[in-house]
């Protein structure tokens, strides 16, 4: 019996669901999948899956060897990644977490000039602003807002890939209609839509003339949603304070204007998070490379 085949095999099974899913991750067939799980299954005399007509879920013991025997495998097939590497050949199952906005409009699109790159590298992108526990659920790299948001688990490490601010737009024709305001306290005259989450947004930091300050925006109508702010700036019914790389485009082309430029809001740094190993697979050094390279500057 090959182990770390059938560790493999328990691995994608565990993580995919299912059988045949697991087959296409391993480029084989569900026959041989399911024979490489009855040889880990018997050589430890019990069972890790409970099998249905339509399902198939860990046991307790299956969830015990999938916290802790395939951390083994994952590093091992990091250690083979490395080995690959230095004959330039990234490759294998790239999974990948990133928060909802920069994930849509930045991450997303930067993907096929990267599978391009590397044919023999398979992305899954999960769009969530979901905190997954990269060690726990096998993903390769998150995509997170902050560096050191999660970081206070050592395995971890981050590179900071992109810095975004946030900035005042408005229609043409909202200004022409309504004025532009010169000053934060002039907002209270106008619709303002306001990105709030949680307690993130309720108040903002801004550089004014050298010296910072706080100021709490109006909070009229509230929207938890990057994408759904600028989309209502769009419509030319009210000024938003929206992230800059959702509007540089719009900026340039003229469909949007920069409102109260003077004022501007701190940088927000994007990390790409990532397991912590001696070795690096060559999938993930090369996906964050890629990131790096591709993600545009925000807007001045």
């Amino acid at each position: 019996m090959d182990k770390f085949q059938c560790m493999r095999a328990f691995r994608e099974v565990a993580q995919q669901g299912g059988f045949a899913a697991a087959a296409r991750v391993l480029n084989s067939s569900p026959p041989s999948v399911t024979r490489l799980i009855s040889e880990l299954e018997e050589d430890l005399g019990i069972r890790l899956f409970t099998r249905s007509t339509r399902n198939v879920s860990l046991t307790e013991e299956g969830e015990l060897l999938l916290r802790r025997g395939v951390a083994l495998v994952d590093e091992l097939d990091a250690v083979t990644d490395e080995i690959r590497d230095s004959q330039h050949t990234p490759r294998g199952h790239l999974r990948v977490s990133s928060v909802v906005a920069f994930g849509q409009e930045r991450v997303a699109p930067a993907i096929p000039a990267f599978m391009q790159l590397y044919p023999n590298v398979r992305v899954e992108l999960e769009i969530s602003n979901r905190k997954v526990d990269l060690v726990q659920e096998h993903y390769d790299l998150a995509i997170r807002i902050g560096g050191s948001d999660g970081l206070e688990v050592s395995s971890l490490k981050a590179r900071k890939i992109f810095s975004q601010k946030l900035v005042f737009v408005a229609t043409p024709e909202y200004v022409a209609r309504h004025g532009e305001p010169d000053t934060l306290d002039a907002l209270e005259q106008h619709l303002v839509v306001k990105q709030v989450s949680g307690n993130w947004g309720r108040e903002n930091d801004f550089w004014y003339q050298g010296e910072k300050l706080s100021f709490s925006l109006p909070e009229r109508f509230l929207v938890n949603s990057p994408n759904a702010a600028r989309n209502v700036v769009l419509t030319g019914g009210a000024i938003g304070l929206i992230n800059d790389y959702l509007v540089a485009e719009m900026i340039s082309d003229g469909r949007l204007v920069r409102i109260l430029p003077e004022y501007q809001t701190l940088d927000q740094p994007i990390y790409a998070v990532f397991v912590h190993r001696n070795y690096m697979p060559a999938k993930v050094r090369v996906f964050i490379d890629h990131l790096v390279n591709v993600l545009g500057a925000p807007v001045q």
